[in-house]
């Protein structure tokens, strides 16, 4: 859903992606997310959840800038498109794992954190033979909000159990998606 808007954010972050072009790679800006995220599983496990929120957010910033950075130096790759999207499943799997250690609900956690990795999962599979496959309501971006947003208000169970709702709808939109545009171009 978010996607929608990328090329108008990259647009209007232009400035900012020279800038820290000039400065950081995005391999670089990548590895400063997975840092944050790293930062965010530690502050959630240990209680603190407004600071896990914190870094979660400043994650999600870190993994926005790496591929607005590859965007406007021209300098996006195979290997940091792969790399980016690996390193965003591990952050994913972190803050999941640390809302379960914390004291959510496994069962919960376990249901949220498929869905993300199975809304991952239907687009690297569906875009080996079809175009584009950034199709459904919670994609990375929407998820990564949801769960500040739950952190930040208190209503953490709640979150997760929006965010393992609209995942897994979002993997089965992805899936008839597919089935529609494959049915279309055999």
């Amino acid at each position: 859903m978010l996607s929608k808007f990328k090329h108008h954010v990259t647009e209007k972050l232009t400035p900012l992606g020279y800038a820290l072009g000039k400065r950081l790679t995005p391999n670089q800006l990548t590895a400063i997310g997975v840092i944050f995220g790293i930062l965010a599983f530690f502050f959630i496990i240990k209680g603190k959840i407004i600071y896990g929120a914190f870094f979660v957010l400043i994650s999600g910033v870190f993994d926005m800038l790496d591929g607005l950075v590859a965007r406007t130096q021209g300098s996006a790759t195979n290997f940091g498109g792969f790399l980016d999207s690996v390193a965003d499943r591990y952050v994913d799997v972190l803050i999941f794992l640390a809302l379960g250690i914390y004291g959510i609900d496994w069962l919960l956690v376990s249901v949220a954190m498929s869905g993300a990795l199975l809304v991952s999962y239907t687009r690297a599979r569906a875009e080996k033979f079809i175009e584009k496959c950034d199709v459904g309501i919670a994609e990375r971006g929407e998820r990564m909000i949801l769960i500040f947003l739950a952190m930040v208000s208190g209503y953490i169970y709640e979150g997760l159990l929006l965010v393992a709702v609209l995942s897994h709808l979002t993997a089965v939109h992805r899936i008839l998606y597919t089935l529609q545009k494959s049915r279309a171009n055999p």
